[in-house]
């Protein structure tokens, strides 16, 4: 169990921004200072969520500040059950690296590495050069290079660069839009939003079904993600196949209906899942990888 600590409504506030990207985090719980609490109420809070604990060497605090109440008060606590681990430096970077499964010290690393000035030119050259377990993987990776596709109308965001490239062991995210491929804006902002050592593709439905006919990833582990899925309808009038595809993220827009939480679909949207699901391809809906899969047709048809 993680605990994480802090003055005032921090540690709630850095959850549950955890949880809007990664889904909800059964094993994280929070501990919070307010005035006029004593060290006694945080040993007291600490002790509370410890008692839950099934196995105490586990038991982790991650406090905002060293020094600061919540700390003190972990150390207390640490007193009584040496087995325990205290860290300090709370931050959203480090709790979804270990939301992600990551270990600790290299949780550590990973949430100092994001602390830089960010740019619209591309500064992932040294990271691409590295050699990642992404990539050893992909070298094995003999089947089908589309590892999972996507529809998610916000394409690369924090859901997709923390949580589904990693749990997918991704080494490419292939995006799939006409207009995209036209703006350099938005390819350069693409760019800069995709994690360390993976490649990035932005292609048009043509062109990347072309390339993928043509075998041009076999190897590697391919996330492909479109923001409509009409780019999937002409994928496969192309030709590729697709096993499935996860509707994860649809906007409200003109004329639409809420289906799932996140997916509102337009009667055009309708129109194209039911000629992607004509031609033998099973639609679900998942948002995160800790949900688990629901089957989209239902939630169409019932919605619509």
């Amino acid at each position: 169990m993680y605990v994480l600590a802090s003055h005032g409504t921090y540690a709630e506030a850095t959850l549950a921004s955890c949880e809007l990207i990664a889904g909800k985090l059964p094993n994280f719980t929070t501990v919070s200072f307010h005035d006029p609490m004593s060290i006694a109420d945080l040993t007291a809070a600490y002790a509370t969520a410890f008692s839950k604990e099934t196995d105490p060497a586990s038991y982790t605090i991650i406090t905002d500040i060293p020094n600061g109440s919540p700390a003190n008060a972990a150390l207390q606590f640490k007193h009584e059950h040496p087995e325990i681990h205290i860290f300090s430096g709370l931050s959203l970077a480090l709790v979804l690296a270990l939301a992600t499964g990551t270990p600790m010290g290299e949780a550590l690393t990973q949430s100092k590495s994001i602390i830089k000035e960010l740019s619209l030119h591309d500064d992932r050259a040294d990271a691409l050069k590295q050699v990642s377990t992404n990539q050893s993987s992909a070298i094995n990776n003999t089947g089908n290079p589309l590892i999972n596709v996507r529809v998610d109308a916000r394409l690369i965001h924090g859901q997709v660069a923390t949580m589904w490239t990693r749990t997918l062991n991704a080494t490419r995210i292939m995006v799939v839009d006409d207009q995209i491929v036209k703006s350099e804006v938005q390819k350069m902002t693409l760019k800069t939003a995709v994690p360390g050592g993976v490649h990035l593709s932005i292609l048009t439905s043509v062109g990347a079904a072309k390339r993928i006919l043509a075998d041009q990833y076999q190897g590697q582990r391919v996330f492909l993600i479109v923001r409509n899925p009409k780019a999937l309808q002409e994928m496969v009038a192309a030709g590729v196949k697709f096993d499935t595809i996860n509707v994860g993220n649809l906007s409200m827009a003109a004329g639409a209906k809420q289906v799932a939480k996140s997916v509102a679909v337009t009667p055009a949207d309708v129109a194209i899942f039911d000629y992607l699901t004509e031609h033998g391809i099973k639609l679900y809906h998942q948002m995160v990888p800790n949900d688990p899969k629901v089957d989209f047709m239902p939630l169409l048809n019932k919605g619509v």
